[in-house]
């Protein structure tokens, strides 16, 4: 493993909306690359420009707190309205615990101004580093809100080995989670990439909702492999041979080339009503209860992840959905999650159902979602 250290130009990523897998705003890379080296990672795809060799050699944005406390300082912008969301420490293209973390301590550096600063944070790592930070956690989600979670692609340790060798293994990942639930930090599980014909079967998807639970996750969000043509691609099908050869035409097939990396025909979606079902079945929410981030979102950005939300579990049920149009609109239009429901009707909101309008009244009188939190329930 080899790290290059850099200046780096800017740092955090920047969204219109708050999204609603992590219920932030902004995230970070402290670092470019991954000493994880999973093979399903899409941080190898042409798209994010990664230079090196993926999972061999690592960028460290040696300046990154300092352009983190330039970048979330006040502007006269961002004084006309209070920070909505989580700040992500989780990167796309790098985990913010990687192996480099040990030496650069750039993670907990980030958490000592996200506490000076009292912004809420949301750590999604693979790393028991991230417990060294326990302290330091503690005390933001005490002052402002934290949120603990980690990503599996299962919780079967040879499979695990094998995908993710730089990965500690996912009982002891279930550990750290456990150690931090204990300590009254709420945790959660991105149960994603699932891995096509090895991890996303009922029986393996049943066993980790069950050691999950055990561990005292409060919510599990799901999601399937996407494959990009390329780099990606050929790389996790390389290790699949290695492993599992026997699949590998068939993975093939299930990824005939779409440039977003998107499993052909039903695949996803059926996947979303296989996972659904054992959700309900074990009383798991899929999606961040309301509780882990109320009062912290502006109430546009708390209707859109609302409307997003029901739309996504409504889907994993197979039913259909008019709250993810509803969603979008209130995304362009963010004054209707203000706006009482006589005045949503005729012409304000167009495009609005009946339901989704029933939603965001709600919302306004009360601050909560009857429906969703109905729904997350089981």
């Amino acid at each position: 493993m080899t790290w290059r250290e850099i200046p780096a130009r800017s740092l955090l990523r920047r969204q219109k909306r708050v999204d609603s897998w992590f219920l932030s705003r902004c995230g970070m890379n402290l670092y470019r690359g991954c000493g994880h080296d999973c093979a399903y990672c899409d941080g190898r795809a042409e798209k994010y420009a990664v230079e090196g060799e993926f999972g061999a050699e690592v960028v460290v944005k040696v300046n990154a707190v300092e352009l983190l406390r330039r970048e979330l300082a006040p502007t006269p912008r961002r004084r006309e309205s209070a920070p909505s969301g989580f700040v992500l420490l989780g990167g796309g293209v790098g985990d913010s615990y990687q192996p480099a973390e040990e030496r650069y301590e750039l993670a907990r550096r980030a958490l000592e101004l996200l506490l000076e600063l009292g912004r809420p944070v949301h750590v999604l790592t693979k790393s028991a580093l991230v417990e060294r930070d326990l302290d330091l956690l503690a005390r933001i989600h005490q002052r402002s809100r934290a949120i603990v979670s980690m990503s599996f692609s299962s919780v079967d340790r040879q499979i695990s080995a094998r995908f993710e060798p730089g990965v500690p293994p996912p009982a002891k990942r279930l550990e750290v989670l456990s150690r931090f639930r204990r300590a009254g930090i709420p945790v959660g599980m991105y149960l994603m990439p699932v891995l096509p014909f090895l991890t996303d079967t009922e029986q393996m998807l049943e066993r980790t909702m069950e050691q999950a639970a055990e561990a005292g996750v409060g919510f599990i969000v799901f999601g399937g492999l996407t494959l990009r043509p390329g780099r990606q691609q050929e790389h996790f099908l390389s290790v699949l041979r290695g492993i599992r050869p026997d699949l590998e035409e068939r993975c093939r097939r299930l990824y005939p080339g779409d440039k977003w990396g998107r499993a052909a025909g039903g695949h996803f979606a059926a996947l979303e009503r296989r996972f659904g079902a054992l959700a309900r079945r074990h009383r798991v929410p899929p999606r961040m209860p309301p509780g882990l981030y109320a009062g912290i979102l502006n109430p546009a950005d708390r209707a859109v992840v609302t409307l997003k939300h029901l739309d996504h579990l409504l889907r994993l049920r197979g039913e259909r959905s008019s709250f993810g149009e509803a969603a979008r609109t209130v995304a362009r239009q963010p004054e209707l999650a203000c706006e009482a429901q006589q005045d949503l009707f005729p012409g304000r909101g167009a495009g609005l159902a009946p339901a989704a309008v029933a939603v965001l009244d709600e919302l306004r009188r009360t601050g909560r979602s009857t429906l969703l939190e109905s729904l997350l329930g089981g």
